[in-house]
């Protein structure tokens, strides 16, 4: 049956490059996936409860640039992320591009997940904003394991072997599972996250003295603390957050955090906001909870990244 459906699938891409066009999904053999995708389409929304989609542009891969804007859910949850790949022609990146998504549909359609993608080919008149969508029961796994091997797929070809290849190694859904990505935005109250549905704070992210201060419990929520892993104590003012075996204590105007029984002095204290919540550079909960925090000045994010 797999094999059918990748004769398939090599079919529909030998039509389309005659044509000079590239039409249509990558996929869709998932029953119900083409129709939900051309509902979106219709609709005008970029995703909605059954169907997520990443716009890659790849106008600027000669010069090793390329960035994506992803849509999850009803809510139209906005991510934005700017890469740095190896340069290369439109045409290779596409290629590169359609390889990923044939390689992670066979990985999660046997969980009744589909990813599909749409664009042009014709290089005389080229639209270089590749559509990528994702539908079924792991559509926001399947997604962020596309946005996240993005830079892999246009720098790295799959090492194959009898088990599969790098990348299906490095995004099957085994892999993704043991990874989170959380970004908050700033300005913005919404913390997306592989991990879950999109959490929403009463506060939100600010700058102040160039350093990007989050609210110190929903920062915890999202590395996967639990509301009762995060105590308060008002007379000391102190902030308890307790994850399995580690525990993190953080005073208010205090530059001391500690770690278990390890003392870290931090660049910058703590501080309270209404309605009474802690505020703090995101890398020092982030990092000591074993997590990588990286900054993008263009999308104004802070991207925290779990697991390896």
């Amino acid at each position: 049956m797999r094999k059918q459906k990748l004769r398939n699938l090599a079919a529909l891409l030998v039509v389309a490059l005659v044509l000079g066009c590239w039409v249509g999904v990558a996929g869709a053999f998932v029953p119900g996936a083409g129709e939900a995708i051309n509902q979106l389409k219709a609709s005008g929304l970029y995703s909605n409860t059954d169907v997520n989609q990443t716009l890659v542009d790849l106008s600027n891969t000669s010069n090793g640039t390329v960035t994506s804007v992803t849509y999850i859910g009803a809510e139209q949850t906005r991510t934005d992320n700017t890469f740095s790949v190896v340069s290369q022609t439109y045409d290779a990146a596409m290629d590169r591009i359609t390889s990923f998504c044939f390689e992670l549909y066979n990985q999660y359609d046997p969980g009744g997940t589909d990813i599909g993608l749409s664009g042009i080919l014709n290089l005389d008149n080229p639209i270089l904003t590749v559509h990528v969508y994702t539908y079924g029961v792991q559509k926001d796994q399947l997604m962020y394991a596309f946005v996240s091997g993005i830079v892999d797929c246009l720098g790295n070809p799959p090492i194959r072997s009898s088990s599969g290849s790098s990348w299906v190694n490095n995004y099957s859904p085994a892999a993704m599972s043991s990874k989170v990505i959380t970004s908050f935005k700033i300005g913005e109250k919404l913390i997306t996250t592989t991990s879950g549905t999109p959490i929403t704070m009463d506060v939100v992210p600010y700058v102040k003295d160039n350093r990007t201060f989050t609210p110190v419990r929903y920062l915890a929520y999202a590395l996967g603390v639990t509301e009762e892993g995060v105590l308060w104590n008002e007379a000391t003012q102190t902030v308890t957050i307790i994850k399995d075996d580690t525990t993190i204590k953080l005073t208010i105007g205090s530059t001391v955090l500690i770690k278990n029984k390890e003392t870290i002095i931090m660049d910058v204290a703590p501080e309270l906001v209404d309605p009474g919540r802690t505020m703090l550079p995101a890398r020092w909960v982030s990092e000591a909870l074993g997590a990588t925090v990286t900054w993008d000045e263009v999308t104004q994010q802070v991207v925290i990244k779990q697991g390896t």
